[in-house]
C-alpha cells in the first residue's frame, strides 16, 4: 500500500525534465535572433543596468560588488527586462533584484553570494522558463514574492537558501546538493526533487506552505557518515506539510521514513522497541508487516508444540531430536499440519477443542493467546488507519 514508487515516479520526472529542456531550447532557437556576446577578462565587473537589450551571453564576468570591503551592503537592481540571456561561469555577489523579469534566462556554472530576489519572475505565459544548471552555487540567498514556476535547478548547490512567499510550481530540483534550504508560506504544487542530497530541509509557515498530490520529494542519497537526526527531521517535517494540506496518506510515507532514519540514530533500549514497532506494523504504515509477522509467529509456534506436545484424539505429538531423522517424512509433515492447525486457532482465539496442549505446550498457548490478541489488533487498527486516509 505505499504511495509512492519512487523508481517509477523518478523516471518520470527525468523524461518531464528532459522534455522541458528540450522545449525551451527548440523554442530559444525558433526565435533566432543574433546573441550579443560578452567576455570579461579577470572576473571583471558587469553593469546590468546598461544592458539595452535581450539575448546576451555574458561570460566570466561580476555582477554586483567586487569588493567585499566596500562600504555597499548591496547592489540594488531594479525593473529591469533579463530576457533570454545566458551567463556562464560568473559571480554574483550582494545582489538585490527588485521586480526585475529573467524570462528564458539560463545560468551556467554560477556561483550567487548574497543574493535576494524580491518580486522577480523567471516564468512567462509563453512557455520560457529559467534554468540553473552545470554547478551553480547558492549561499546565504533568498528568493522572495518571485514567481519561480516551471525553473529547473539541476547539478546545484544550496548552502543555506530561503524561499519565501515564492511560487515554485512544477519547479524541478534534480541532482542538486542542499546543505539548507527554508521554505515559508510558498506554492510547491508539482514540484519535484530527485536524485539530490539533502541535509536540512524545513518549513517556517506563518500561513501555509502549498503542495498537492503530484508534489514528489525523493528519497535521499545518504552514506555512512550522514546524520540520521537531521534526515529524521527532513523527512518529518515533509510528512507533517502534507498532512496539513490533508495529503494524509502521502504524509504517511514520509513519517515511515523518518521513522526507519530515527531507528538507525537510537541505541540501547530505544532502538529495540523501535525495531519491534517497525517488525510488527511497519511504524502504523504497513498493514503487511504486522500480517507476516502474525504468519511468523504461527509458524513458530507450531514447530514448537511439536516438541513440547499435543494430544490429537488420545494420540500424542511429541517429538525429541534424537529420533527426528528416523522418522518418514510423510509422518513428520502430517503431524505439522496438525500442530499449524492448533497453532492458527490459539493464535485467532478460536479454540475449536478437538486439540489441546500437554506439557511445555500449556505455557506456549498461553503466550500465543496473547500475541494473537495483539497483533489481530495491531493489523487491523493499521488497515483501517490506511483505509480511512
Amino acid at each position: 500500500m505505499q504511495i509512492y514508487d519512487f523508481d517509477k515516479n523518478r523516471k518520470r520526472v527525468k523524461k518531464e525534465l528532459n522534455l522541458k529542456l528540450e522545449e525551451n531550447k527548440a523554442k530559444l532557437r525558433r526565435n533566432n535572433l543574433k546573441v550579443n556576446v560578452i567576455n570579461g577578462e579577470k572576473k571583471d565587473v558587469y553593469e546590468i543596468n546598461d544592458a539595452e537589450s535581450s539575448f546576451i551571453y555574458v561570460n566570466n564576468k561580476i555582477i554586483g560588488i567586487k569588493d567585499f570591503t566596500s562600504k555597499l551592503i548591496y547592489k540594488s537592481i531594479s525593473n529591469k527586462k533579463i530576457m533570454c540571456n545566458k551567463f556562464s561561469n560568473c559571480e554574483f555577489n550582494s545582489v538585490k533584484f527588485e521586480n526585475c523579469t529573467f524570462h528564458g534566462t539560463l545560468f551556467e556554472n554560477c556561483k550567487f553570494n548574497k543574493v535576494n530576489f524580491s518580486h522577480c519572475d523567471f516564468y512567462d505565459n509563453e512557455g520560457s522558463i529559467g534554468i540553473f544548471q552545470n554547478h551553480c552555487i547558492f549561499n546565504n540567498c533568498i528568493f522572495e514574492h518571485t514567481n519561480l514556476k516551471n525553473i529547473v535547478f539541476q547539478n546545484s548547490d544550496f548552502i543555506k537558501i530561503k524561499f519565501i512567499f515564492t511560487s515554485l510550481r512544477n519547479a524541478i530540483f534534480d541532482e542538486c546538493n542542499i546543505n539548507r534550504i527554508l521554505f515559508s508560506d510558498c506554492n510547491l504544487k508539482a514540484m519535484k526533487i530527485i536524485e539530490t542530497h539533502i541535509n536540512v530541509l524545513r518549513f517556517e509557515d506563518k500561513y501555509l506552505s502549498k503542495v498537492d498530490e503530484n508534489t514528489f520529494i525523493d528519497k535521499i542519497n545518504i552514506n555512512e557518515n550522514y546524520d540520521y537526526d537531521n534526515l529524521f527531521k527532513t523527512y518529518k517535517s515533509i510528512s507533517s506539510i502534507y498532512e496539513s494540506n490533508r495529503y494524509a496518506s502521502y504524509g504517511g510515507e514520509y513519517y515511515y521514513l523518518a521513522k526507519c532514519m530515527e531507528r538507525k540514530s537510537l541505541k540501547g533500549l530505544e532502538r529495540f522497541k523501535s525495531n519491534i514497532f517497525w517488525i510488527i506494523c511497519g511504524y502504523g504504515e504497513r498493514p503487511t508487516f504486522a500480517l507476516v509477522t502474525s504468519f511468523e509467529i504461527v509458524l513458530l509456534f507450531a514447530i514448537m508444540y511439536m516438541f513440547s506436545g499435543l494430544c490429537i484424539n488420545g494420540s500424542t505429538i511429541n517429538y525429541s531430536f534424537n529420533i527426528l531423522y528416523l522418522l518418514p517424512k510423510r509422518a513428520i509433515y502430517l503431524d505439522f499440519i496438525k500442530c499449524f492447525y492448533f497453532s492458527l486457532v490459539t493464535f485467532t482465539s478460536v479454540g475449536y477443542g478437538d486439540i489441546f496442549p500437554t506439557g511445555y505446550s500449556v505455557i506456549f498457548s498461553c503466550f500465543e493467546m496473547i500475541l494473537g490478541v495483539t497483533m489481530v489488533g495491531v493489523w487491523t487498527a493499521t488497515l483501517a488507519r490506511k483505509i480511512i486516509r
